[in-house]
């Protein structure tokens, strides 16, 4: 029997249902969410952006109780309304929209009682997610959500050893022939993408998977299908989970741009995050002691050893003089083998002895601690009473925050740990790392505690392997545009250097920026580097960040990020020849300002500064970069200083 759907002409929120397909668009028309059922009832939606097409149609559905309640449905009269609203953010800007039209469409499945699909559509895409409202305990086995994308895109995207660790390396490929095996080691494995995944259409244009507000849910990776399909699995609860109450699921994203500076600087993934809790953050992101910044990191100096206690008044002293405003004392100093119980020591009374130290010098101390039990470094995190000790003994010894490591998982038990860790945190007001993590799917913005976390293969790697160029390339267009991230760039040491430069590293520094920012070498380096006044000034967060046009995905990135009136302009050459690149900062109102310019020397670990330099009238510079090479330009007003008159 055909089935028709009642006429709606909405005109405040662009909603116009016709016949059998829904048609839900964004505030500005641009793009459009198209919702309708096969002749089998099954539930289906697409997605376009300027009249292309973006997403073809493909199955939508949650799978309860082993009924998949996107087959034989029957949606209802959508209610419809529009959401604006500027909230406080933090890392490329200082300030995020959620503008978009919100919709609530009942569905009604023949066997089973009706839910809600929850979508809304921003003008740079989509958002949508399923509510099953109900009682007692539930068993959710996974989504029949699936993402049909036109075969001759270009697909960027990392695969991992298990879904938590969000460690792979970028590469590309057609949409279509996305692998759907891997060889690891000895065996064959299925490939599964760990999002985000960017996308790039044959028309130019720009389009980014992902997820947003994971909370009391399992987190999603993708499974390639073949034929340009991907499809929403979960490995870390691959027999299903159980749940209690009303099911909510995560949004399922897709952002949309017609430029790489529109990806970067989409406010889509935290605009579906609720904003924070005004009795634990009463400013929000901007409460008092949610205070972004640097550090070095003991690990990546010593290892384990760097956590030795005799060590860390030196580590606080380097911290002071290369301008860091934290230490995080990584992992081994919970250990006794470590010293910190050497003498008769007391552990905590060694941590508060630590941090009196370190504020008489403006540094915070930051503490490494495992999530999981069984490790010989420390113990671990898994109850609510280890939490409330650790958290109540950093309070009291004056520690400002917390690395929290090793979770590798997603499953839904680890991502209610998350949320349960940023709330105790919050609680006695410490700032919290996640590493060993997932993607971040905009946490910030309701728990701004979270000051950073990995999922991502960054420069830990570099001590043992090389990151490929076209990795660095691509993480500003996919890991980096959902979320911060412990990228640790700013190497100096020659050996540390691998296939880059040191004005590479230096300019990966604003590239890879993140609220807490740690460089990786060991900090008497950077105080014997022509580069430390950089290292000691540049910004952690930002008022404003642009793509420069001649970035490409995966080769160039050319940014601009602006701290008040001052810019600051990278650009990587992430190919492994050398390059002549032309760029135009007249944008910048360069005039009457001026520059600081660094650029690679002739010798593979030199560079070479300039300063004081007048912009050109035109304001273009020109730059030859070597292979692995970067640049950066630091735009200010000329500074005078007191002195004889």
């Amino acid at each position: 029997m055909k089935r028709s759907f009642l006429v709606l002409l909405i005109a405040s929120s662009g909603l116009v249902a016709l016949a059998q397909t829904l048609d839900f668009k964004s505030p500005d028309g641009h793009v459009r969410f198209q919702l309708s059922t096969n002749p089998e009832g099954q539930l289906l939606y697409s997605v376009t952006a300027g009249g292309q097409q973006r997403l073809q149609p493909a199955r939508l559905g949650v799978i309860v109780d082993n009924v998949n309640l996107g087959d034989g449905v029957t949606p209802g009269v959508p209610q419809a309304r529009r959401l604006s609203e500027v909230f406080p953010w933090r890392g490329n800007k200082t300030t995020a929209t959620n503008l978009c039209e919100a919709y609530e469409i009942p569905v009604k499945p023949r066997t089973s009682a009706g839910w809600t699909l929850e979508v809304r559509v921003f003008n740079d895409g989509v958002g949508f997610r399923y509510r099953v409202p109900g009682e007692g305990t539930r068993r959710i086995q996974g989504e029949s959500t699936t993402w049909q994308l036109p075969k001759a895109s270009k697909v960027w995207f990392q695969t991992s050893i298990g879904a938590g660790a969000y460690e792979g390396a970028y590469q590309s490929c057609r949409a279509d022939q996305i692998p759907l095996e891997e060889q690891v080691r000895e065996k064959k494995r299925p490939v599964h993408l760990g999002p985000p995944v960017t996308v790039e259409f044959p028309d130019g244009g720009f389009g980014l998977i992902s997820e947003a507000a994971l909370y009391n849910y399992s987190g999603m990776s993708l499974k390639p299908e073949g034929e340009a399909r991907l499809r929403a699995v979960f490995q870390d609860d691959r027999n299903g989970w159980s749940h209690e109450g009303t099911i909510l699921s995560p949004w399922r994203v897709m952002v949309l741009s017609r430029d790489l500076n529109g990806l970067v600087n989409g406010d889509l993934i935290p605009a579906l995050c609720e904003p924070p809790d005004l009795k634990l953050f009463p400013d929000g992101m901007n409460t008092a002691w949610l205070k972004p910044g640097k550090a070095p990191c003991t690990w990546m100096v010593y290892g384990n050893d760097g956590a030795q206690w005799h060590r860390q008044k030196w580590f606080v002293d380097l911290a002071a003089a290369t301008g860091c405003e934290y230490l995080l004392v990584d992992a081994g100093w919970r250990s006794e083998r470590w010293g910190w119980l050497k003498d008769g020591g007391d552990l905590w009374g060694r941590a508060a002895e630590l941090c009196r130290y370190a504020a008489e010098r403006n540094v915070g101390i930051v503490l490494w601690h495992a999530y999981p039990e069984g490790r010989d470094d420390s113990p671990g995190l898994t109850t609510v009473e280890a939490r409330e000790e650790l958290f109540r003994n950093c309070q009291k010894a004056g520690v400002k925050g917390v690395k929290i490591d090793f979770f590798n998982s997603e499953s839904k038990a680890t991502i209610e740990a998350y949320e349960d860790l940023l709330r105790r945190a919050a609680k006695y007001q410490l700032l919290v790392n996640f590493h060993g993590a997932h993607k971040p799917t905009g946490e910030p913005r309701t728990w701004p505690n979270e000051i950073t976390r990995e999922g991502i293969r960054e420069q830990e790697y570099v001590l043992w392997d090389t990151l490929p160029l076209a990795h660095y390339g691509a993480l500003p267009f996919t890991r980096m545009a959902v979320g911060h991230a412990d990228f640790l760039p700013g190497y100096v040491q020659r050996r540390f250097l691998k296939n880059t430069t040191p004005i590479f590293q230096m300019a990966s520094v604003i590239v890879f920026s993140s609220p807490f920012l740690c460089w990786p070498d060991n900090p008497e380096a950077y105080l014997n580097s022509p580069l430390l006044q950089f290292v000691r000034t540049v910004p952690v967060t930002w008022d404003e960040t642009r793509i420069l046009p001649g970035s490409i995905i995966g080769d160039t990135v050319i940014m601009a990020r602006r701290k008040g009136s001052e810019w600051y302009v990278a650009a990587l050459n992430c190919r492994s020849e050398a390059r002549a690149l032309e760029l135009d900062l007249s944008f910048l109102n360069v005039e009457g300002q001026e520059m600081t310019l660094y650029r690679d020397g002739q010798e593979v670990a030199a560079c070479e500064i300039e300063a004081n330099v007048k912009p050109p009238q035109n304001g273009r510079v020109s730059l030859n970069l070597r292979p692995g090479g970067g640049f950066i330009a630091h735009l200010s007003a000329p500074k005078s200083f007191t002195g004889w008159k």
